[in-house]
């Protein structure tokens, strides 16, 4: 549970992420790093989370570092441990590093922490302590009065949006969507003047560069000019220095993603994204979104033949880290199924994962889920990828997405809270993730709650066949030992493998639901057996995806890069029973697609 607090609290504050630098620059410890450090990091300004005591001290002339006090017990470790007068590096056992300088009294170390897709700001901090203080773990500093006035705004409007979402009296429902749209009006009048106060005012503060982030992220919508972009942006690459060329990085791509999202500033961010290209020794990874960034920058301003030159550097880059990631993830050998112990049980389980691309905790629930698809056949295991715009915008989530979330989010409102979020045959099972080193922790954990379920039966049986022709789908199910106006049947495309790499890092997404053939309440099985049809047209899809992300962006948050992924070549149909009432799922079934068109089936 602690972990995944841990890297959920981290994943609010970020809407990009950067791989982590860690090249050796010291071998030798020096004696003004040795004693007790307090390691605390910050995802949010004003918000101080600590994690741990570390002991420093030399031994055999090389820098030995150790956690003696964990936050609530946690048990960390310290690995790689580098220092010398002027900067300190380790890495801990859930996946994180930390990179930071020495301060000129020797008395603070300034940098960043994260998995290696992230950098936030953290510090160390000397102490005479040698255990935590378990009621003092979380600071708050009190944002300045025009931060504080800002934020009360946005929280009015989550809050109320969050309410109406779970709300099921239609009138209630209505009500609270009114006053949602008052709400972002006012926010939307008064944010503008209110951020621009903080980074004027309040340079000094941490609280400026987040004020500068929310101004970029809404740049077209808050009116601001092509100048006071650039501005803005310089501003981020003064404001992060202090914690170090990571973070810097970090947050000035993160900065720029967000400015050539948005029509009419593209040309703003053209120059910083290429000379963050051109960074030396940088990951490959960074350079492809930096470049990424600045083909869309130079499509923009009309430079084609540039555009087209760059676009030839990524996709090399693409193909060497697509063909580095599929060697490398998942990071262990999945044991497959030995198949049943009861022969004559039948029940298939179905795991549904909420997930999102831009957030780090789902890491290894994601990757454990890629896992289980090399471990199990689909006719014991079905596996379903839900995406939410947690903690950020996310192109692959949809209305079907939500509505389940929705959908599962009144009957458990207590387990279901954030990603990643397990649900095995409806019951929220396994929750909690972390970084790509808790990958195969959660692979085990996941197939300890499959494997019993496994030997369970069912009279209720699914069957059914999907057939394409063009862009167009033709479904037919039945259904039979069912039925009842609490038993629905539920249809969902999913598409087989989508590429996007969002802040988290992950490259590849399966399993993703695009659609629900019928709409996300199912059909009533009603009778024994039961049939149902239904078709789906891809141009449709395509065009309710389009115009659902172009209301997201406009009014609520924009996406952090251009890219929309909708091949939808390779899909899938899987058919559920469930019963609304207990939101148990009775039996399902995943339907290969058959025809000339059906993306390689």
């Amino acid at each position: 549970m602690l972990r995944r607090a841990l890297l959920a609290l981290a994943g609010i504050a970020v809407a990009a992420f950067l791989a982590a630098d860690r090249s050796p620059r010291a071998a030798a410890a020096d004696p003004e790093v040795a004693g007790n450090w307090v390691l605390t990091y910050s995802p949010q300004a004003g918000l101080e989370q600590t994690l741990a005591i570390i002991k420093v001290e030399a031994k055999d002339g090389k820098p030995v570092a150790s956690v003696i006090s964990g936050a609530r017990g946690a048990n960390f470790e310290v690995s790689k441990f580098e220092a010398d007068a002027k900067m300190v590096k380790f890495g801990l056992n859930i996946g994180w590093a930390f990179e930071g300088s020495v301060g000129k009294d020797g008395k603070v170390v300034i940098g960043s922490i994260g998995p290696d897709q992230t950098a936030i700001r953290a510090k160390l901090t000397r102490t005479d302590k040698t255990e935590l203080d378990t009621n003092a773990l979380v600071t708050q500093t009190d944002a300045p009065a025009p931060m504080a006035a800002a934020r009360k705004l946005t929280s009015a409007v989550f809050q109320l949006r969050a309410k109406a979402r779970v709300e099921k009296d239609a009138d209630a429902k209505k009500e609270l969507l009114n006053q949602a749209d008052a709400a972002q009006k006012e926010a939307d009048e008064k944010l503008p003047a209110l951020l621009r106060e903080v980074v004027a005012k309040h340079a000094d503060t941490p609280f400026a560069l987040d004020a500068i982030g929310d101004l970029l992220r809404s740049a077209t919508k808050y009116k601001l000019t092509a100048e006071e972009v650039a501005k803005l942006l310089s501003q981020v690459e003064q404001l992060t220095i202090p914690h170090g060329p990571r973070f810097a990085r970090f947050q000035t791509l993160a900065a720029v993603e967000a400015v050539v999202t948005q029509k009419g500033l593209e040309g703003s961010a053209d120059a910083t994204a290429d000379r963050l290209a051109k960074t030396p020794g940088l990951p490959a990874e960074f350079v492809s979104r930096a470049l990424s960034a600045r083909k869309v920058a130079l499509d923009a301003l009309g430079k084609f033949d540039e555009a087209k030159a760059v676009g030839g550097e990524i996709a090399k880059l693409e193909e060497q880290i697509d063909a580095e990631y599929v060697k490398k993830v998942p990071p262990f050998k999945p044991e497959a199924f030995a198949g049943r112990k009861d022969k004559a049980a039948n029940q298939v389980v179905v795991m549904e994962l909420f997930t999102g691309a831009q957030c780090p905790p789902c890491v290894a629930a994601d990757v454990a889920f890629d896992a289980l698809q090399k471990a199990y056949k689909p006719t014991d295991l079905v596996l379903i990828q839900y995406h939410m715009h947690i903690p950020g915008p996310d192109p692959l989530t949809n209305p079907a997405a939500v509505a389940r979330w929705d959908y599962y989010r009144a009957e458990f409102p207590k387990e279901i809270g954030g990603t990643p979020t397990t649900l095995f045959n409806g019951k929220p099972q396994a929750g909690g993730g972390g970084g790509m080193a808790n990958a195969e922790s959660k692979f085990k954990q996941y197939t300890g709650v499959i494997n019993p379920l496994l030997e369970k039966s069912t009279d209720v049986k699914v069957a059914g066949k999907v057939t394409r022709k063009g862009e167009k789908l033709d479904i037919s199910v039945e259904v039979s030992g069912a039925e009842g106006d609490d038993t629905k049947l539920r249809l969902l495309v999913v598409e087989e493998t989508v590429k996007y790499v969002g802040g988290n890092q992950l490259r590849f997404h399966h399993q993703v639901v695009r659609a629900m053939p019928g709409g996300a309440d199912g059909v009533a099985v009603r009778d024994k057996a039961f049939r149902h049809t239904a078709a789906v047209d891809f141009g449709d899809v395509k065009k309710g995806l389009t115009q659902y992300l172009d209301e997201y962006a406009a009014n609520t948050r924009p996406f952090p890069k251009p890219d929309r992924p909708m091949d939808l070549k390779a899909v899938r149909v899987i058919a559920l029973v469930q019963n609304d009432k207990t939101k148990e799922i009775l039996q399902a079934v995943q339907l290969d697609v058959e025809g000339k068109d059906a993306g390689g089936h």
